[in-house]
């Protein structure tokens, strides 16, 4: 068994590679990452590090075209699994990706888009691909107060930074962070729909995991109380640990649990039904359609490259 798996250098993604590296037979792990160094320091059996950076859409693509040129070519076996662990939260709306897509959007959608559409061609016969999803898309209580909720706009504004006269407070880096996870449910509905014949997509939300990195961005005291207060509340249901949260991620990505489920929401190792926005069949039509776009422009513009070079 081969995973693909995003994010494995702090926080889940560092945890859940302990776990499945510590399975008998273990899978064979393929790390992605943008840190060269940080993915240096995972010296673990049946791991493998991949540079890739979710912020530059060609990087995603550079990347993902590797592994699939590895499976045509037979260096390598299909993915049977692929586990879309890194994402962003920012405090403000401002930021940009090399490809001057709003940040958040850009890292939590369009490259986990991109990323599925390129490695199709590496991936074994009903492959898991899995998104991770997160309770602020539902808005209320399921944040603490921590997030504001989303608020759904056209993808095409989504992707764009700075709109909105907030763009520059930790409320719209919030609602940003909130809607693109909303975004991300609906994106595998959308993938599940168009592709279900050859990959089956769910959404594993990790629940509320007190002292993590996710803090790095917020204001010193949303820090320190995020360290060294929130973690109290894990005897809440809903709020965990990452090691806690890993477990339940790893039977499911093995498929110990769960081996048939499509399209699905599992929080924190129980299925469960997503907001309703998330069921939206217009804007889950309109995300696809965007999303489309916006990485195909990507495509467009390397063909021209080649073009020109030849």
């Amino acid at each position: 068994m081969t995973i693909l798996l995003t994010g494995p250098t702090r926080g889940l993604g560092r945890a859940l590679v302990d776990v499945l590296s510590s399975l008998r037979p273990a899978p064979h792990l393929v790390l992605a990452g943008r840190d060269e160094v940080a993915l240096s320091k995972l010296q673990l059996p049946n791991t493998e590090p991949l540079l890739m950076d979710l912020a530059d859409l060609r990087s995603v693509r550079s990347a993902a075209d590797t592994i699939a040129a590895d499976v045509d070519a037979g260096r390598r076996p299909p993915l049977t699994a692929v586990i879309a662990n890194a994402g962003i939260q920012l405090t403000d709306r401002l930021h940009v990706s090399a490809d001057g897509h709003e940040l958040t959007f850009a890292v939590n959608v369009l490259a986990q888009h991109l990323l599925i559409r390129r490695l199709l061609p590496a991936l074994a016969p009903n492959a898991h691909v899995i998104l991770i999803g997160s309770g602020t898309h539902r808005g209320g209580w399921r944040s603490l107060g921590l997030v504001a909720p989303p608020r759904w706009e056209d993808p095409a504004d989504l992707a764009q930074a700075g709109i909105g006269a907030d763009a520059s407070t930790a409320v719209a880096g919030q609602r940003a962070y909130a809607t693109s996870k909303l975004a991300v449910v609906l994106l595998a509905h959308a993938w599940q729909r168009r592709h279900g014949d050859r990959l089956r997509v769910n959404v594993y939300d990790p629940g509320l995991m007190p002292g993590t990195g996710l803090a790095r961005d917020m204001t010193p005291w949303r820090q320190w109380a995020w360290r060294n207060v929130m973690p109290a509340l894990r005897v809440l249901p809903g709020v965990t640990s990452p090691a806690a949260s890993a477990r339940k991620l790893a039977a499911l990505a093995m498929g110990d649990v769960h081996g048939d489920l499509q399209g699905s929401y599992v929080e924190v190792g129980r299925v469960k039904r997503s907001s309703p926005a998330s069921y939206d069949r217009a804007a889950e039509d309109r995300l696809w359609q965007v999303a489309e776009e916006l990485t195909e422009e990507l495509t467009e513009e390397l063909t021209e490259v080649r073009q020109s070079a030849g």
